[in-house]
C-alpha cells in the first residue's frame, strides 16, 4: 500500500469530490478545511498533510492531519483540528473497507515514517468513531488510549413543529422566551434578521464582530477565520447568521450552520449591556423557529460543551472523545507509551494512597 501526501492545492479530484460529499459532516467537507487551514494553519506556519490511499483512481482514505513538535521534543501527528473544530473524522469508504483490512494497512504503513512521528492525537471524536478506530489500531498493532474531550447537547426535532417543540420544554424555560420575546418585539427600533445569503453579508460579519467585541468572550486569536467561515457557510447556502437589533445597533448575534438536515449552533454573543432583556434567549429561540419550521430540520446540535443552558433547549446529550496512540517503532513513541501507561495504571493506586 502506498499512501499519498496532498496538500491542499494539490488534491487530487477524486478526493476532491469526496471532500464534496454531503453525507460528510460540515466540519470535515472541503470549505471547511479550505477556511481552517487559510486562517489557521498557513498563520502559524504549521505543517500539514492530506493522507489519503487511492485504487482505480477512487480515494478510499482521507486522513487530515496536522505535524507539531511538542516542548519535550516529542513529534505529534493530529487530527487537523484545534478549538474552533466540534467534530473530526478519518473520511473512509466503509463499503469497501467491511474486514477494516484497507484502513489497519493504511496505519500499518502509517507506522512506518518514523521519521515523521512519535505519538499520534486525534481529536474531538464521536464515541462510536474512537470505538471503532481503537479496534482498527489494535489491528495494526499500534497501542492507544482513548480520553473525554466534551459534552455535546442536541435536540431530536422528531418530525416537531416549533410551536410542537416549545410544548416540550421545561415551564419554566418556555415562559421566559415568551415573555422576553413580547418583551423585546415591543422596544422602539427593535428587530431581528436573519442573513443567509450575500446581499446582507458584509454589514451582518461587522454586526457579529462588533457584539462579540463587546460580549464576555475572549478576542479572537485567528481574526480571519470567522468571516471566512461566514463566507464559505452562505456560498454553500448553509449560513443562518441571526442578528438582533436596537436603535439599528446590533447587540446579540449567533451563527448557525444547516446542513444535510441538521442545524448547527456554531456561536453565539451578546453585548453584557443588555443582558437585562434575555436577548440571546430570544435571538435562538428566533433561530430555532426558523431552522425547524422553514429549514425542516431533523436535528439541532449546540456543538462543544456541557454549558447548563444548553439542557434548557436540547433533548440528548452525547460525548466527544479522542485517541493518543504510539509509534512503537521509535523510542521516543515507547517512552511516551510507558508513561501514558503508567498514568493509567498508577492513578489510581496513587489516589487510594493518599486518601
Amino acid at each position: 500500500m502506498d499512501i499519498i501526501n496532498s496538500s491542499l492545492e494539490t488534491l487530487p479530484e477524486a478526493a476532491v469530490r469526496k471532500l464534496k460529499n454531503n453525507k460528510i459532516n460540515w466540519f470535515s467537507n472541503l470549505s471547511w478545511y479550505q477556511n481552517f487551514i487559510d486562517t489557521v494553519i498557513k498563520v502559524d506556519k504549521g505543517a500539514y498533510d492530506f493522507l489519503m490511499v487511492e485504487n482505480q483512481g477512487e480515494t478510499q482514505v482521507i486522513f487530515p492531519v496536522e505535524y507539531s513538535v511538542l516542548n519535550n521534543g516529542c513529534r505529534q501527528l493530529k487530527s487537523l483540528t484545534n478549538y474552533y473544530s466540534p467534530i473530526y473524522q478519518l473520511i473512509n469508504d466503509a463499503g469497501f473497507d467491511v474486514e477494516n483490512t484497507l484502513l489497519s494497512n493504511f496505519f500499518i504503513t502509517l507506522k512506518t515514517r518514523a521519521s515523521r512521528w512519535d505519538v499520534m492525537r486525534l481529536q474531538p471524536m464521536a464515541q462510536e468513531d474512537v470505538l471503532f478506530l481503537v479496534k482498527v489500531l489494535k489491528k495494526a498493532r499500534i497501542p492507544s488510549v482513548s480520553f473525554f474531550c466534551f459534552g455535546n447537547w442536541y435536540l431530536d426535532v422528531n418530525g416537531r413543529s416549533f410551536d410542537q417543540y416549545l410544548l416540550d420544554l421545561k415551564p419554566k424555560v418556555r415562559s421566559t422566551i415568551g415573555t422576553k420575546t413580547k418583551q423585546f418585539e415591543k422596544l422602539e427600533g427593535a428587530k431581528i434578521v436573519i442573513v443567509t445569503d450575500e446581499q446582507d453579508l458584509v454589514a451582518a460579519i461587522k454586526a457579529y464582530e462588533d457584539v462579540y467585541g463587546l460580549s464576555w468572550k475572549n478576542t479572537e486569536p485567528y481574526t480571519h477565520f470567522i468571516p471566512g467561515f461566514i463566507k464559505s457557510a452562505e456560498k454553500a447556502g448553509a449560513l443562518r447568521l441571526g442578528v438582533a437589533y436596537l436603535h439599528d445597533k446590533p447587540i446579540a448575534a449567533q451563527i448557525w450552520v444547516v446542513s444535510e438536515n441538521i442545524a448547527y449552533i456554531f456561536k453565539v454573543a451578546y453585548d453584557e449591556d443588555y443582558k437585562q432583556y434575555a436577548i440571546g434567549t430570544v435571538l435562538t429561540a428566533k433561530l430555532m423557529q426558523y431552522v425547524i419550521d422553514y429549514d425542516k430540520v431533523s436535528e439541532v446540535d449546540y456543538l462543544q460543551g456541557d454549558d447548563a443552558y444548553k439542557k434548557n433547549w436540547m433533548s440528548n446529550r452525547r460525548e466527544r472523545w479522542g485517541i493518543l496512540a504510539f509509534n512503537t517503532t521509535t523510542l521516543r513513541g515507547n517512552i511516551e507509551m510507558l508513561k501514558e501507561m503508567s498514568t493509567f495504571y498508577f492513578k489510581p493506586f496513587w489516589a487510594m494512597i493518599k486518601k
